[in-house]
């Protein structure tokens, strides 16, 4: 179908080879054809020049704000405009999506979540678990630019579809496309700690940046190692949330506990409790005011989101702390 439309512009035999064979490469390999800027901004629906505007004036098109870590110190966010956005969940719908994430990764995978993480490293002696420090910063502007060039895009494309999805030389916290992007830049080196991990009869698995290898005491030789791998796939660690964790402790997963089968933490599901507990005797206003808060909606969002999350790990738990909610009159 491609040569016989090639042929039906007249163009040359060379260049014509040319064309089929980039799109066998990238067909072969189950990703989208496309050739050109021109022809990314036709796919798009939007018109060439405006498409260039954006990949010209990338940084300009994102607002940052901090936010609180749980350890007091702050996290930058950067969040696209509305239509940056709809350009990153273009190339993450259509591009991305189509690009390998490994097996053994749970974060932001469509069918994976926290739990199912959790689950692979219950009732084990030894639990390990290794941070990535400032995770999406650290993928720079040319890991991504790399990462589509070795898959057959060519320069041009590679440089326009990092352009869309990179803010000042470095992956954005606050992108859609930037959690994908960073479980396939990680892809080789799930790979060799799982090759690891295997060779010492120990599970494997990451969420998002947060990795856990566990099984028996033999870790405890191969902590160097495993340390070696992440700093040789360009990624430092965090070692003030460093954890070798035996089972005569409490031992956590992504803050799920996985001595046995995974719980969610006592103290969560008390703080949730408590909430619960001074609405019904005081009323949700004059809870809200004792707390300091002033969105209504937001706190019942809040509570039913954190009975949900228990409800996806522990689903009777939930779904009593659901049924306490429902009883609770939130008002007009």
């Amino acid at each position: 179908m491609l040569e016989s439309m090639l042929t039906q512009k007249r163009y040359g035999k060379i260049y014509k080879k040319i064309l089929i064979n980039y799109a066998k490469v990238l067909n072969e390999q189950g990703l989208p054809v496309i050739f050109d800027n021109k022809h990314l901004s036709l796919l798009m629906g939007i018109e060439s020049n405006i498409l260039g505007h954006y990949i010209i004036n990338s940084n300009k098109f994102y607002k940052e704000y901090q936010i609180a870590k749980s350890n007091g110190s702050l996290r930058t966010i950067s969040t696209p405009s509305y239509n940056m956005k709809t350009l990153q969940r273009w190339v993450l719908d259509n591009v991305l999506s189509s690009f390998p994430i490994h097996s053994n990764a749970f974060g932001f995978v469509k069918g994976r979540n926290i739990k199912d993480n959790a689950l692979m490293h219950t009732k084990k002696k030894i639990v390990f678990n290794l941070d990535i420090k400032n995770f999406f910063p650290t993928i720079k502007f040319d890991r991504v630019f790399y990462m589509f060039y070795h898959r057959g895009y060519t320069k041009e494309l590679s440089y326009t579809l990092t352009a869309l999805t990179t803010f000042n030389g470095s992956l954005p916290q606050g992108a859609p496309t930037s959690p994908y992007i960073a479980n396939i830049i990680c892809r080789r080196m799930d790979k060799r700690l799982l090759a690891l991990s295997k060779n010492m009869n120990a599970d494997y698995s990451r969420y998002a940046d947060d990795i856990t290898i566990s099984g028996d005491e033999n870790i405890r030789e191969y902590i160097e190692t495993i340390k070696s791998i992440i700093i040789n796939e360009g990624f430092d660690i965090n070692y003030k949330k460093l954890r070798l964790q035996a089972d005569n402790s409490m031992q956590e997963v992504t803050g799920l506990i996985v001595n046995e089968d995974v719980k969610v933490k006592r103290k969560y599901k008390k703080r949730l409790e408590q909430h619960i507990y001074y609405c019904k005797k005081f009323g949700v206003y004059s809870h809200l005011k004792k707390i300091g808060l002033e969105s209504k909606s937001y706190f019942k969002e809040y509570l039913y989101g954190m009975a949900n999350f228990i409800k996806m790990i522990e689903p009777d738990e939930g779904l009593e702390f659901i049924k306490k909610l429902d009883e609770i009159y939130w008002g007009n």
